[in-house]
This record gives structure tokens, sequence and C-alpha cells, in this order.
């Protein structure tokens, strides 16, 4: 499901009117997709806000004179209520609903390159810059005067006691400016920022988390065209390379023999 698509069926979906297969697709494109999931919380918010509110207005004075001299509104038909066996039937397809929208979210086998690579282009863009003068534990800086002695390696290992995987860019004419420990769904990435003398910056992180990708290398783009190359590592892990701009991004897959 597109991103115009799931926003045009947000209404339907919060209102429970999709059939189970739509409210499935909408629920698996929220799940990936970070933009959609704010414009849905913010309007699942907005509706709380009017709830709330609304429910607090009083009538204006004199509205109860006023309908009673009004014509009679017309007579309506009873409605039965359902049944038992409705009301039964009812709840065991709400039950079936939402039982099967939690399987489907825990068991994913893993999550979409296209919502990775976004994410990680963002992070590319805060970070791209190295971490000089930020004396924080949670990242480290090798511009020389910031008193920092400890190498990359070392420095993941203190932070979330693994080895994190270590990547060569001298023969790109890159060396490593800072490391930090950054955030994705809430478990840890070793990110790396290097930089070469003309101020081109790759970033490199190990995600904790698969992709659901065939193994090898692929190429994927955010909405900013900012070139991402994913590889699958071992364990299930990611290993996520962030470009400024497409030349450097061939000239590291050429250099690397990444077809």
């Amino acid at each position: 499901m597109k991103c115009h698509e799931a926003k045009r069926h947000l209404d339907l979906f919060m209102d429970g009117e999709l059939s189970v297969p739509e409210n499935l697709k909408v629920l698996e494109h929220l799940n990936l997709c970070r933009p959609c999931a704010s414009v849905y919380e913010g309007e699942k918010s907005l509706r709380g806000v009017l709830r709330s509110k609304l429910g607090s207005v009083r009538a204006p004075e004199g509205l109860a004179e006023k309908l009673s001299g009004a014509p009679a509104a017309p007579r309506l038909e009873l409605v039965r209520p359902a049944s038992n066996r409705a009301r039964l039937f009812s709840s065991a397809a709400a039950a079936a609903f939402f039982l099967i929208a939690l399987i489907f979210v825990l068991t994913t086998p893993g999550e979409r390159p296209g919502a990775l690579a976004t994410e990680l282009s963002k992070m590319h863009k805060e970070t791209r810059t190295g971490f000089c003068g930020q004396h924080r534990d949670s990242c480290v800086c090798f511009c020389g005067t910031c008193g920092e002695s400890v190498t990359v390696e070392k420095f993941f290992k203190r932070q979330v006691g693994r080895e994190s995987c270590s990547h060569s860019l001298s023969d790109l004419g890159y060396t490593p400016i800072g490391a930090s420990v950054e955030k994705h769904r809430g478990q840890p990435v070793c990110w790396t920022v290097h930089q070469d003398t003309a101020g081109h910056t790759i970033t490199h992180g190990q995600i904790t988390t698969k992709i659901a990708m065939e193994p090898g290398p692929l190429l994927v783009c955010d909405g900013l065209d900012r070139p991402v190359v994913l590889i699958p590592a071992e364990g299930g892990m990611t290993c996520a390379f962030v470009f400024d701009d497409e030349g450097e991004a061939q000239r590291f897959r050429k250099a690397k023999n990444l077809k």
C-alpha cells in the first residue's frame, strides 16, 4: 500500500469500517512508514481532543423551547436489538481481527529496505559533521583536539558490550572522524562517521535487525535521493552505508566489488 492510499483509508481505519484485509494493509503500512504513522497519531490525538472538548459544550439557552415549537419529527421504525448470537459473532470477528493483526506484527520477517533507508538518511544528515566538542558518553570525536584517546572498536565495546564490524574506507580517502551509539526500534546502532579531505561524508551503521531482502547488497534511496547501501550481515544484522551523493556511492560499490 502506498502512502497516499494509506492516508486515504485512515478515517475508515480509525472508525473500524474497513474489511479485515484492508485493515491489515493499513496496519502493515503504519508499522513500516514513520511519516504516515505520525499522521495517524496526529489525527488520533485530534479526535481525542475534539471528543473531550465537545463532550463539555453546553447547549445554547432557549434551544429546548425552540425545538419544542418545531414540527414533529417523522416517526421512525424501531430497530430490534441484535440477538445474542449476532453479538457473539461480532465479538468473535473483532477478536479474530486483532489476533491476526498481532500475529502479523510479531511475525514480520524483516523490515522493509525503503523505510530503513529513510531513517538512516535522516541519521546521516544529523551526524555527518561528526561530534567535535560534544562531550557525551554516547559519542566520541577523533579530531585530535577533543582529548579522546579511545579507538572505534574499544568505544563500541564499552558502550554496547560487544564488538562492532569495522570497515576501512582509507582506500577511498576516508578516515573516521567520530562514532556514536544511536537507536533504532529501541536497539543500539553502532554508528561511525567517515570523511575525506574534500568534505564528503560516509556514515556506517550496524543495525541489529534483518531486512526483508535476498542475500547480497541492495541500493535504495529515501525521498531526498540520498544513496544507501544495505548489506545483510551475520547474526541477522544489517550493515548500512549512507552517502552524500550517488557518485560517492558508485565509487564505494566499485572499490568493494558490490554489483
